[in-house]
């Protein structure tokens, strides 16, 4: 489901890169299978900086979905899922098998 969050991690160098490997939604089989994930900066004192949204699809068939967001660095970095096929609200849940950031 959208607003998923993961836990902050520290990444020291650019650029931060978020890999997905098999993913399934519970739409499988009836829409064409994506997600959307924004990778965030969270800031103690000011608001958290939203960088851009990437869209997942190679990781449905089986394989991985790649994403790279080049000169982002941070030490309290995290990604939130924005959308399940499209869906920005309450749908789809989404399952991975394995998530890889760095």
């Amino acid at each position: 489901m959208s607003g998923f969050s993961s836990s902050k991690t520290d990444i020291g160098t650019a650029p931060t890169v978020i890999d997905f490997y098999k993913c399934v939604t519970s739409d499988h089989g009836y829409v064409t299978e994506s997600t959307q994930i924004q990778l965030i900066n969270y800031n103690y004192t000011t608001p958290n900086e939203n960088w851009e949204k990437k869209t997942f699809t190679a990781c449905f068939g089986g394989g991985q979905s790649h994403g790279e967001w080049t000169g982002r660095k941070g030490d309290d970095l995290f990604f939130k899922v924005k959308a399940v096929n499209g869906n920005t609200s309450a749908g789809p849940t989404l399952t991975v098998s394995r998530v890889h950031m760095w």
